[in-house]
């Protein structure tokens, strides 16, 4: 098979890590296919194929743009590909190469205040129907996701098929943590990694740790990302360099990161998956998470799930994570054992799967178009 895949995310977040850990992994399982990978220009330096089956185009097209449509449905068209896989709701309209789609969540079509306008919104639409309608398959990565995708796109149940997402090789290894800047070795903290929109509800968990400081001491909140449009909120809790942030960090910095935290606090409202974590437990480092979406579904037992939107669960959940050595003990065992659960072979083995089906399902309307000529 010759596949092309659309990797102009490869370095932004969420989407970005699945598809580094989707082409690590088709590189890994070994098969004889030829793989044409599409990334930006700007990305020609940081992004390496894995193997000689694996070959760069570079494309001008930014990902949610109108040279998106045009420029990079032509570039495509031009490889001669049997399919090509695309890893968002906007893939381009038009095109004659069979298709797929991961489509990770409706985050944008079922909330308008995630996107600039309402014209966004309705163009965001638009385009992850045309692209769930264009797909041979629709894969998407949580049960959760897959039930919008049907109920609010109106996609056939046996088209639309879940491939989780995965940690990479060897993630949360021992002898890979490292130490980093901003916290001195053995502080003890609670980690947040993520953006800081507003479904991901940060005041919300600076406002339960507030109150952990007021009742236990020693402790530190440490989260990705800048700390600028949170001042007020800081100063009207009182909280100063007991919260610390880190500002865009490495992803491959975040393993050290995850390992040494007493625990991950990731209150979001809603996630197509949740990335975070699932890293978090592949280190050994339980996840306190909201009862929202796909997130009770990724962490399983592997950490505590609380009230999505409530402030005392979560600052309870804090300090008994903090005091309890017993407990972060057990779901520390339990995080790594359900983070083994999400792997790279079973993603990418699914994920080729869905490449063949899609092709035999082509193969199927080419004949039975034939025959009825």
């Amino acid at each position: 098979m010759r596949i092309g895949i659309d990797a102009r995310m490869i370095f932004m977040s969420g989407i970005g890590t699945y598809l580094r850990n989707l082409i690590e992994g088709l590189y890994r399982l070994g098969e004889d296919h030829e793989y044409i990978v599409f990334i930006q220009e700007k990305d020609r330096e940081r992004f390496h194929p894995p193997g000689e089956n694996f070959s760069l185009i570079f494309s001008g097209a930014r990902p949610y743009s109108f040279s998106e449509q045009v420029g990079l449905a032509r570039l495509v068209e031009a490889q001669n590909l049997d399919l090509v896989h695309h890893p968002h709701y906007a893939a381009p309209v038009f095109g004659r190469t069979p298709m797929i789609a991961t489509i990770h969540d409706l985050i944008h079509q079922l909330f308008p205040e995630q996107c600039p306008s309402m014209l966004a919104w309705r163009v965001s639409r638009i385009l992850a129907k045309r692209t769930a309608g264009r797909a041979r398959l629709v894969l998407t990565v949580s049960e959760h996701s897959r039930r919008d995708i049907i109920e609010h796109l109106g996609v056939a149940p046996d088209k639309v098929r879940l491939t989780y997402n995965a940690l990479p090789p060897g993630w949360g290894e021992e002898g890979q943590k490292k130490s980093f800047p901003g916290l001195k070795a053995g502080d003890p903290y609670f980690l947040y990694v993520g953006n800081h929109k507003k479904h991901k509800n940060i005041p919300l968990l600076l406002e339960a740790f507030a109150e952990v400081r007021r009742r236990v001491s020693g402790v530190r909140l440490v989260l990705t990302g800048s700390g600028d449009g949170l001042k007020g909120e800081m100063a009207r809790l009182g909280l100063g360099d007991e919260v610390v942030f880190l500002g865009n960090v490495p992803h491959e910095a975040l393993e050290g990161i995850y390992a040494a935290a007493r625990g991950l606090v990731f209150p979001s409202s809603y996630e197509g998956f949740g990335y975070p974590p699932l890293e978090a437990m592949g280190c050994g480092t339980p996840a306190i998470v909201s009862d929202a979406a796909s997130l009770p579904e990724v962490v399983g037992d592997g950490g505590i799930i609380v009230a999505e939107g409530r402030v005392k669960p979560l600052q309870e959940a804090m300090i008994r994570l903090f005091e309890d050595d017993s407990l972060r003990a057990s779901l520390s065992l339990k995080a790594r054992k359900q983070a083994r659960k999400f792997s790279w072979r079973t993603l990418a083995g699914e994920t080729l799967k869905a490449y063949r089906d899609a092709l035999a399902h082509s193969h199927e309307n080419t004949a039975a178009s034939r025959g009825g000529a």
